[in-house]
């Protein structure tokens, strides 16, 4: 009986959503379940919540939430409140995370645990506030574990192994360039100019070059159905309508690749500078290791479009883009917890 209302809940707590699995469903093992059984199972949400400033009573939560941005008078603000593993509004944390497991937690419960994965370079405070927040919310038992090091234990990786392995985990607030073997991750880099940093790029560049404001929903659009790290990529245009920062009327502009092709240029320049970095750090058998294995990329924005072609043109190794990648780090701490090894 006491087993059977305890619950072990995964969470990957990523800057721009949250992904929730209840343990205890998944009778074998994660690598043996589809991509929809997953899903299936698991609750997606948007990790921000809508709050008045006056008395900070929530108003919307997750996607419902998200949907509000930019729709806020002066009396709202949409809040996401852990960001790269830091907890910037404590507040707003737990009013978001109690939510979120409400969908989850159905009836009694007795000695609930969780596992969390975190960034890879999280640091002793950091990790200590965090346990903290989640012995606040209720559980008995609370672990943390590296995303990219999920990342790799749900991408089947053979993490024990003394070659190493090469992971890009990349995500909306940064992106994580480690080095992985012997069950931990040896080295890591870590660029904050990620998912959120190439929308505002983004941004910015429409309003120097064509004089055209738009919102951030819109520039995430662009960035995915558009934007290319490819040198010579021909996507589709998109038609955007937008604000004229120096005029009255709204303009429209067909955006191609070539138009975002600075701001493309601007984020991949960050992206290699960081690789580099790890790279010259690692021993000199280590390197000759990874580089003949590869580049593995997870994460959700590590679908976008031409990653793959700039980062074997730049550095000559064969690289890998996972399948359901931004499920992997869930999959990797689900595998954890079900297998009793945290």
């Amino acid at each position: 009986m006491l087993q059977r209302l305890s619950k072990k809940i995964a969470i990957d707590l990523g800057s721009s959503r949250i992904r929730i699995i209840e343990v205890n469903q998944l009778e074998s093992s994660v690598w043996e379940l589809s991509s929809l059984e997953v899903k299936s199972k698991m609750l997606d949400e948007a990790a921000c919540l809508v709050r008045r400033k006056r008395d900070k009573s929530v108003i919307a939560v997750g996607q419902e939430a998200l949907a509000m941005r930019g729709r806020l008078d002066d009396s709202m603000e949409l809040v996401f409140p852990i960001v790269a593993s830091r907890i910037i509004d404590e507040g707003a944390a737990k009013a978001l995370l109690r939510h979120l497991l409400k969908k989850v937690f159905n009836g009694l419960l007795f000695n609930p645990q969780v596992i969390v994965t975190t960034v890879a370079a999280a640091t002793s405070v950091q990790q200590q506030v965090l346990t903290q927040l989640f012995y606040d919310l209720g559980f008995s038992k609370v672990n943390l574990i590296a995303a990219p090091l999920a990342a790799a234990i749900g991408a089947g990786v053979p993490i024990a192994d003394s070659s190493g392995t090469l992971l890009l985990h990349m995500g909306a607030s940064h992106i994580q360039f480690v080095s992985i073997a012997l069950d931990s991750v040896l080295f890591s880099e870590r660029t904050d100019l990620a998912g959120w940093r190439l929308d505002q790029e983004i941004v910015e560049h429409l309003a120097l070059q064509d004089n055209l404001l738009i919102s951030l929903e819109f520039a995430e659009r662009l960035k995915h159905m558009v934007l290319s790290l490819a040198n010579q990529a021909d996507r589709a245009t998109q038609k955007v309508m937008g604000k004229s920062i120096t005029g009255r009327n709204p303009l429209e502009l067909h955006v191609g690749s070539a138009t975002l092709r600075p701001a493309a240029v601007f984020f991949q320049t960050e992206l290699f500078a960081m690789m580099r970095s790890l790279l010259q750090q690692l021993p000199p058998e280590l390197l000759q290791d990874v580089m003949g294995k590869g580049v593995l990329l997870t994460g959700g924005f590590a679908h976008i479009h031409g990653l793959e072609e700039a980062l074997t043109n730049e550095f000559g190794m064969p690289v890998a883009l996972l399948e359901e990648s931004e499920l992997l780090a869930l999959m990797g701490a689900s595998e954890m917890m079900r297998a009793g090894m945290v």
